[in-house]
């Protein structure tokens, strides 16, 4: 076991693993979780104690976007709690956030017991890693588009991201390491299924980023998550980032198809959500849309 200069290997009796830089995880109070050799646990320090009390009360895990749905922030993207009567995770961030998603769970008064499903926007490291890690937790259910599943169940590693030939080289013993391993899939989706939560969660099937790439719409909330359908950067709607997307021009063609869907807040993975007149502008971005090279 490695672990951070804050926290000794023989110490330590969490999972407190280097980040790929070499440096360690932030100074956290579960660092001292488990005491000093084989004694008893170790008081936690007072200004510790404090610290982690503040990081909740400013920082929480989870914020809410609209009343019953909150993003989470995971690592590499964003997650997203549909709390209801029952609690559905929409995307579980890269290996290593399940404990912020579990966290985020506390925050907001549920159990493991109250989730019920887990979807999957798409396969990729940053929207899949944390699964493996959430299942050996969660009894709910694991549901992902038909195209997406084979990817997760495998035990080979996950498909490099990039598009580049030279980047997915480069990339390649990084992504190895990090691979999360094979996950259950319990539910296959399908474009226009509909799921329970917020009066009703139905799944649009958008390609492009990935062959299988979901968005989620919440009809009587007036929602739409994009999931990487879309960027958000600089206050101007974006087609998915290049470096990652396997087809440009079925993912411009899905952003028409979602300019047809009526909701005021956009949601995306990797930025801040829209919160008002979301229709439109995605409408105006569609209309924009030359058609991209391939």
């Amino acid at each position: 076991m490695n672990c951070s200069a804050h926290c000794r290997p023989r110490s330590c009796h969490t999972r407190c693993r280097p980040l790929p830089s070499g440096r360690g995880r932030r100074l956290s109070a579960r660092c001292y979780d488990g005491g000093v050799g084989t004694g008893p646990a170790a008081a936690k320090p007072a200004w510790l104690a404090r610290l982690d009390e503040l990081r909740e009360d400013v920082f929480p895990w989870a914020r809410e976007v609209v009343p019953g749905l909150y993003q989470v922030r995971t690592r590499g993207s964003r997650a997203y709690l549909v709390v209801d009567e029952r609690v559905t995770i929409i995307d579980t961030g890269s290996p290593g956030s399940g404990r912020r998603i579990l966290e985020a769970l506390r925050e907001l008064g549920r159990s493991a017991e109250d989730v019920d499903t887990i979807v999957i926007t798409h396969y990729h490291i940053d929207h899949v890693g944390g699964l493996p890690e959430l299942q050996r937790h969660l009894p709910a259910r694991t549901a992902v588009h038909a195209v997406e599943a084979p990817f997760i169940i495998s035990d080979d590693p996950l498909p490099n991201p990039f598009q580049h030939p030279l980047l997915a080289r480069l990339t390649e013993p990084f992504l190895l390491r990090q691979d999360p391993g094979a996950a259950r899939v319990d539910l296959i989706l399908r474009d226009g299924d509909e799921l329970p939560g917020l009066g009703g969660m139905r799944i649009v099937h958008a390609p492009g980023h990935t062959a299988g790439s979901i968005s989620v719409h919440f009809p009587e909330r007036g929602v739409l998550l994009v999931g990487d359908a879309m960027q958000y950067r600089f206050g101007r709607l974006m087609l998915p980032n290049r470096l990652f997307t396997q087809d440009m021009r079925q993912a411009a063609e899905s952003i028409r198809k979602l300019a047809e869907l009526d909701f005021d807040t956009l949601c995306f993975s990797h930025f801040r959500p829209i919160l008002r007149d979301a229709d439109k502008r995605v409408r105006e971005f569609a209309r924009s849309l030359a058609v991209p090279a391939p």
